[in-house]
């Protein structure tokens, strides 16, 4: 298990800046959801890395 520090980014740009670094070809993540009012006051990762992703990406739920 890797542990990647968001350094005060958004989760989503953290996990898909530390693929880039360890050059991975496919990024793999859960797919959780929250309520509305979470998702929009904190944001999430999964809907950060589905808006802009920068590989492919394999989600599971």
């Amino acid at each position: 298990m890797v542990e990647v520090p968001a350094g005060g980014r958004d989760a989503g740009i953290a996990l898909q800046a530390y693929r880039e670094e360890t050059k991975g070809d496919l990024l793999v993540m859960g797919a959780f959801g929250h309520s509305r009012a979470r998702e929009f006051v904190l944001g999430g990762a999964t809907r950060s890395v589905l808006d802009h992703p920068s590989c492919p990406v394999l989600l599971a739920h």
